[in-house]
């Protein structure tokens, strides 16, 4: 109940099922450390939802705030080892040379830290400034062992079938529409969960990832 009314209330501001359901998630997690979290600027930043341990430091690497960096070709400004937690939102998508970025985190991140990402999957296009991939969990775990990260954990984001058709539509519906229906298709996912469990995750919203 307790994820329900939450994530009426993210659909009652607008937000896309995607992004609530990652806000939800997000919630549960702890940041520790010296924290990097890059590209996730804007005015309603994914950090404002995760909760961070009292004498951790964090640090925004975004264009939107300024940040003369280029994801696909540029060194991040950072020495060596010098963060324990990267966090990298929403943001692998919009990145045709992805390697580039997961290299850096490598490099930048301590021995041992922890880097944390989501992708979205059931998601209509959305140029930020271009918009590229839709992996899934096979290809995410290819790409960031390639990339040299190791303790993999992908975690699938879904509900199932009916969650993720309103995902698609909801930008049709008037905003102070969306909660009535979603609230409507929410119980159908419940039911459809206990018939078929299995069949269920093949609907999947987007991708959440922590590696080490």
């Amino acid at each position: 109940m307790k994820d329900f009314i939450f994530l009426v209330s993210e659909i009652a501001k607008g937000k896309s099922v995607i992004r609530a359901t990652l806000n939800y998630r997000l919630k549960k997690e702890l940041l520790k450390g010296k924290i990097l979290d890059l590209g996730s600027g804007g005015d309603d930043r994914y950090s404002t939802f995760i909760p961070r341990e009292e004498n951790s430091t964090y640090e925004l690497l975004d264009v939107k705030q300024g940040a003369v960096v280029d994801f696909e070709t540029d060194a991040l400004p950072y020495k060596d080892d010098t963060f324990d937690t990267v966090v990298l939102l929403n943001v692998l998508e919009h990145l045709f040379n992805y390697n580039t970025i997961l290299k850096e985190v490598v490099r930048i991140k301590k021995e041992g830290g922890e880097f944390i990402g989501y992708v979205p999957f059931l998601m209509w296009y959305h140029a930020d400034p271009h918009d590229y991939f839709r992996y899934t969990h096979e290809s995410l775990a290819r790409i960031l062992t390639e990339a040299g990260f190791k303790n993999i954990v992908i975690e699938k984001i879904y509900r199932g079938p009916y969650t993720s058709a309103f995902q698609m539509i909801h930008p049709t519906l008037p905003v102070f529409l969306r909660p009535f229906v979603f609230g409507l298709l929410y119980p159908l996912d419940s039911l459809f969960r206990k018939v078929r469990a299995k069949g269920a995750e093949r609907y999947v919203l987007g991708y959440y990832f922590k590696a080490s």
